[in-house]
């Protein structure tokens, strides 16, 4: 006799339906997870475009606007002057002004001389005079380049310049290191000569810029002081 086979195809009946069950549950959930990340990830493009956007306009704003006066006004006024045609002329001088100091320095004291000036004067053992008129005339020309028309860069330019022209008389010298003495090369005095420009000319410009612009507002000032008074009327 063949055992009854019913609990048995009821079992695997009911496992299978628990399964296919448990299946869908899985997949419904699924899709409603996979729906809402959906519209999560919709809603954050939208705001991240829209914060974009709205970024965008704003920086363009302040671009076009208060950034460009900015930029076109005080930062233009402070760096390249306020006339062009003044700071370019500053700049056409500056090669001259060069020149000439390399023409007084090689045609008078030497290369030699001039640095025992700067040496002695910068230790105190023994200082010059002529560093010490040199060093106010590059100031005074820098104040008045900045009271006249502003501009750091044409100020430092035509300051930087005459170091420029004096140290470049260092080119066919012969110096003396530790391995040895050497005859300066035109590539080793410029370089050198750029350096010197940039180690004593930058402080004697900015020294002379705020000098020229304080004296610049300090007239500016009395002369609005002093100038006419409207009339009252006392009737």
């Amino acid at each position: 006799m063949s055992p009854d086979m019913s609990p048995l195809r009821n079992g695997i009946g009911t496992a299978a339906a628990a399964f296919v069950a448990t299946l869908t549950w899985i997949a419904t959930s699924l899709r409603t997870v996979s729906r809402v990340c959906r519209r999560v990830l919709a809603r954050s493009l939208h705001l991240t475009r829209n914060k974009l956007a709205a970024g965008r306009k704003q920086a363009t704003s302040v671009a076009t606007g208060p950034g460009k006066r900015f930029v076109t006004g005080p930062v233009r006024v402070f760096a390249v002057g306020q006339r062009t045609d003044v700071s370019i002329l500053a700049l056409l001088l500056a090669p001259v002004l060069a020149a000439a100091s390399a023409w007084w320095v090689g045609s008078t004291v030497g290369y030699g001389t001039l640095t025992a000036w700067v040496r002695g004067t910068w230790a105190g053992t023994d200082p010059a005079v002529a560093v010490f008129l040199a060093v106010g005339a590059l100031v005074a020309l820098a104040a008045v380049s900045a009271a006249i028309n502003s501009g750091l860069l044409p100020t430092y330019v035509l300051v930087s310049a005459p170091v420029f022209g004096a140290a470049v008389t260092r080119y066919g010298t012969t110096v003396t290191y530790s391995w040895g003495t050497e005859v300066v090369s035109l590539p080793d005095a410029v370089g050198v000569a750029l350096l010197l420009a940039l180690g004593f000319g930058l402080p004697l410009a900015v020294s002379g810029f705020v000098l020229g612009r304080l004296l610049r507002r300090v007239v500016t000032v009395l002369g609005g002081r002093s100038g006419p008074h409207s009339p009252v009327d006392h009737s």
